[in-house]
């Protein structure tokens, strides 16, 4: 079986698998997370499928191509199998991550659900950096700790989102330790980071997402038949929201300098894990 593409939308997936199955060309999807990989079974067809394929991506919204999807029924099963996810949210919340994932997400939510409440002031709170050198290192917790502050529904609901999925794929593709390293090392590098250029007036965990950003995207370049990958399209879109924030025209204050070396630190480990072939 050979790999022929690979499709970032299970849509255009489905609809170019059903017209080569129209054409009696045997194949089959295979989903991971952010891909769709159209396989072709038979090696004798792989030329035929590649003329398809060439055709398809310079028209794929053609008429006969959604035709042969309604005449093999995938769009109702996939509709059905849509309808059925919806109704299983909260089980595939708790299988796509692990223990690390859940518990840090379960964390953030409840640091910030109370200093919403006003239980305590997030920025002067055990949880904050230090305020000054040198550290006081019988409270080291405060390496890390800032990457659970929050301090708006917009900043939680972004970091905890990507934070779920990504971290998610880490930890069921690679276990539970290197999740937990990454998120030690890229939350002590971007806080550090955003201490020492900026000041100890920050929180969040997009330090921590930053990494998973770097880690996953390069782990995947660096591995091709790996499972913890990020698509270019993806990376390109969360690096020029980095960029953004330099420049300094989004609506919300950023901790520019977290995010910068959070994707640096991701970068580093992926780039260590994968000449150890870990």
């Amino acid at each position: 079986m050979t790999v022929l593409h690979s499709f970032e939308h299970l849509r255009l997936a489905q609809a170019f698998s059903d017209y080569l199955n129209s054409k009696k060309i045997k194949n089959i999807i295979q989903q991971s997370e952010f891909q769709h990989q159209i396989i072709i079974k038979d090696e004798a067809q792989l030329i035929q499928a590649e003329s398809e394929l060439a055709q398809f991506l310079a028209n794929p919204t053609k008429s006969e191509y959604l035709s042969a999807s309604w005449e093999s029924g995938s769009i109702e099963k996939n509709a059905t199998n849509f309808a059925y996810a919806n109704s299983n949210l909260l089980s595939n919340f708790k299988q796509h991550g692990g223990l690390i994932t859940h518990s840090v997400f379960i964390i953030c939510l409840v640091i910030y659900g109370g200093s919403e409440l006003g239980f305590f002031n997030p920025i002067n709170s055990m949880f904050s950096f230090f305020i000054t050198q040198p550290f006081d290192y019988f409270q080291s917790w405060r390496f890390i700790t800032p990457a659970f502050l929050h301090f708006s529904l917009l900043h939680i609901v972004f970091n905890s989102l990507w934070w779920w999925q990504l971290g998610g794929i880490v930890e069921r593709k690679q276990g539970k330790q290197r999740l937990l390293i990454l998120f030690l090392f890229s939350a002590i590098t971007s806080n550090l980071a955003q201490f020492l250029l900026v000041g100890p007036y920050f929180g969040g965990l997009s330090g921590v997402v930053y990494g998973l950003v770097g880690y996953c995207w390069l782990y995947g370049l660096m591995n091709k038949d790996s499972q913890v990958h990020l698509p270019n399209s993806m990376f390109a879109f969360l690096l020029g929201w980095l960029v953004l924030g330099f420049i300094d025209i989004l609506p919300v204050n950023v901790a520019n300098y977290a995010h910068l070396i959070g994707l640096l630190a991701g970068l580093i480990l992926a780039a260590v894990c994968s000449k150890l072939k870990l």
